[in-house]
């Protein structure tokens, strides 16, 4: 046993934790006022895509990578949201754009919820009936009414719990002890699917409100030129 002992200890003064070696810097920032170029909503839904399926088909673990693609997952439906309410408002109305001063800034949030009743409006604003409801508008509906129920605020797929740490009130420590914590269960299988067709959904939206706000500039530029 002292034998065993020794050498995992040898084996452990060895560890690559040891290894003394030269930091490279990842990063060359030369302002405080910087920015990343990314497309972030296609970046975190690729992400998100390729860690559920992953799951999904047996090659990854739910604890480890698919916990990683949830989150990723809610965190796209939020940029989605966010970018279909932004580009929405680039307009006044169907056949209008609007004036820069006139965009306002989305809603600081992370509420599904909120930016889904936001969105909802904005679009209900520039898309006819008729276009709206020939959309899976209930498919995402009900995603998101899921996903914000099961993670209200974008943290539980984020953290182990609500707090790192020991609780110090000993009144609480009991409290928490007879709490009965149910394992929520995931059907990645299921997810895939939904993943991808929300994605459809968002990026539909997105885009109408892009191309619409492009129609109109080349429209107004037409009249500009009579």
């Amino acid at each position: 046993m002292a034998e065993e002992l020794e050498t995992d200890q040898s084996d452990r003064w060895r560890a690559p934790a040891r290894e003394k070696r030269k930091y490279l810097s990842a990063f060359y920032l030369y302002d405080k006022d910087w920015k990343f170029e990314a497309v972030w909503d296609d970046a975190y839904y690729e992400a998100a895509k390729r860690l559920i399926e992953g799951v999904a088909k047996g090659e990854y673990l739910p604890a480890y990578e698919g916990v990683a693609g949830l989150y990723l997952f809610r965190h796209y439906l939020e940029i989605g949201l966010k970018l279909v309410i932004f580009h929405s408002r680039w307009l006044r109305d169907a056949h209008a754009n609007a004036a820069r001063e006139e965009i306002e800034d989305v809603k600081k949030t992370h509420s599904l919820k909120v930016l889904w009743d936001i969105a909802k409006n904005e679009c209900h604003r520039i898309m006819p009936a008729q276009e709206w409801g020939a959309l899976d508008t209930d498919f995402l509906g009900a995603c998101i009414r899921e996903f914000d129920t099961v993670d209200p605020d974008g943290e539980r797929f984020r953290y182990h719990g609500p707090r790192f740490g020991v609780e110090k009130d000993p009144s609480k420590r009991k409290a928490q002890a007879r709490t009965i914590t149910y394992k929520l269960q995931v059907n990645f299988a299921a997810l895939v699917d939904t993943v991808e067709h929300a994605h459809d959904i968002l990026d539909y939206l997105d885009s109408y409100m892009i191309e619409t706000y492009g129609q109109n500039e080349e429209w107004e530029r037409t009249l500009r030129s009579l």
